[in-house]
């Protein structure tokens, strides 16, 4: 389990609370046996929230110390439990009210950022997971983090280094958004081995993938992560910048690929180290523009799969591609 994703999924789901119009009684210790204590039309709810599937041990847990606060029992998971699992679960444990991802997608299924946000931190695909409706409702309109508002703040980023926090923190949101259903971990900022460099940016390929950009990040350049990289530069970037991210890559650590997303774009001499990379050493580099988040933003708003872009972009390199 993913300890850090866990932490951010509890308050994950106490931030839906919240926006549900729950009052928040009490948040719950390591040593309670519950996350939250809340309050709604009188009725309130004891909250147990894991990354991790339900066991009998926590489902005991919850359904004793509910009653010490006359509150209903509430068990939340990140996880999808199939349906005979949950039946026997729900047959022994009447009284505990069970949420699982299906219905946590079926909460926020008016919601797009928030639904992005979810599915970013789970490491599975949910294609073939449906919403199913639970008691959880959210009482208010959508926020601006959407992708009509990030390609409003991209197009109108000022170009240079004192703008460079705000131009990644754009591009992090905006990739969050377009590839939450393809990649997890999202992992900001990591410094590397001896903290000798650092990147901007790591994401996890989601296990059972089946697109094919994906498909071939994983098969043919035996990477399951991806290294991105921001340069909102004045200027077009040069091959140096191909030089220092090609450092991060190292096929034996399953991080063979980075993709690099400029505010100018890139001068001839940056595409010839990319493709030597490619060619001498087997790291692949792709190269994007803001202009590129953008169209791969825009197929996502009309629920085209935004991978097909950077798999047109993949199919370029390899076919241009020299001796």
């Amino acid at each position: 389990m993913n300890i850090a994703n866990g932490f951010i999924f509890e308050r994950f789901v106490g931030n839906l609370f919240k926006l549900a119009e729950y009052s928040v009684l009490e948040n719950g210790s390591m040593d309670a046996g519950y996350d939250l204590l809340v309050e709604k039309d009188n009725q309130k709810y004891c909250i147990e929230i894991k990354y991790s599937r339900p066991t009998r041990e926590a489902l005991d847990r919850i359904e004793s110390i509910s009653k010490n606060f006359d509150a209903k029992p509430v068990f939340i998971t990140c996880q999808f439990i199939q349906a005979p699992l949950r039946k026997h679960l729900e047959d022994l444990y009447s009284s505990v009210t069970i949420i699982d991802i299906s219905n946590l997608l079926f909460t926020l299924q008016y919601y797009e950022s928030l639904r992005n946000e979810l599915i970013s931190l789970l490491p599975f695909t949910v294609d073939n997971i449906e919403p199913k409706e639970c008691f959880l409702e959210l009482c208010f309109l959508e926020h601006s983090d959407n992708l009509e508002s990030l390609i409003y703040e991209i197009k109108n980023c000022k170009k240079g280094k004192d703008f460079s926090d705000k131009y990644e923190d754009i591009c992090h949101r905006l990739l969050l958004n377009i590839f939450s259903e393809d990649l997890s971990l999202w992992q900001k900022q990591p410094t590397s081995n001896k903290a000798l460099y650092r990147f901007d940016l790591i994401c996890r390929i989601k296990d059972n993938n089946g697109k094919t950009f994906w498909k071939i990040l994983e098969d043919y350049f035996n990477s399951k992560y991806v290294v991105f990289e921001f340069k909102n530069y004045s200027k077009k970037i040069t091959q140096k910048e191909i030089y220092t991210t090609e450092k991060y890559l190292y096929a034996k650590a399953l991080r063979s690929v980075a993709i690099i997303v400029t505010a100018k774009g890139f001068d001839k001499n940056a595409m010839w180290a990319t493709k030597g990379c490619l060619r001498e050493n087997g790291k692949l580099i792709i190269l994007l523009t803001s202009d590129d988040l953008i169209k791969m933003a825009e197929y996502k708003i009309s629920q085209e799969d935004p991978s097909t872009y950077l798999l047109s972009k993949l199919d370029n390199l390899l076919i241009e591609l020299e001796k």
